[in-house]
């Protein structure tokens, strides 16, 4: 893919039913890592931290990823967890965008958005998602993360952007 304008825009409300659909899409990805099978509906389940990110208080924001105006994908950040770090909870770029650079200017992004300590997770049996990680937190911080650590089926990482 040759280079591309990759957008973040804070979802409105208006963006929840669209947001639907594309956690759906998440989760039908997931699922390779997961295990997880759709409802009697053709649905995935439904996960209440989804509403979090449609409160009007708090630190929650919801991402969309646009490549060239079209939708790419999605972030969705705690601005405030525990150590004082934002929180990259869910991160996804669809199939079509991967690995041509998209997903590490999105990251790039999303992490422009706050200073100072930064957490995510990636499962233990995604080992795509972990290279990709290692990769990013290298690239924007010059050193490997602050704390990595295994918890149960986790591998949590933080580090420090200045």
């Amino acid at each position: 893919m040759s280079m591309v304008n990759v957008e973040i825009r804070k979802a409105r409300p208006l963006d929840r039913k669209l947001f639907e659909q594309l956690w759906q899409l998440y989760l039908y990805d997931f699922s390779e890592f997961t295990n997880m099978d759709v409802r009697l509906d053709g649905k995935y389940p439904y996960f209440p931290e989804f509403e979090w990110y449609w409160k009007k208080w708090g630190g929650n924001y919801a991402y969309l990823i646009l490549v060239d105006g079209q939708i790419a994908g999605f972030a969705m950040v705690h601005e405030f967890w525990e150590n004082e770090a934002a929180y990259l909870s869910q991160f996804f770029i669809m199939r079509k965008y991967r690995r041509s650079g998209v997903g590490m200017q999105a990251a790039k992004r999303i992490f422009a958005t706050k200073k100072g300590r930064w957490g995510l997770h990636q499962l233990a049996n995604n080992i795509p998602a972990q290279k990709f990680w290692d990769k990013v937190i290298t690239e924007i911080t010059g050193v490997p993360p602050l704390l990595e650590q295994m918890e149960e089926d986790r591998r949590f990482q933080m580090f420090e952007l200045k």
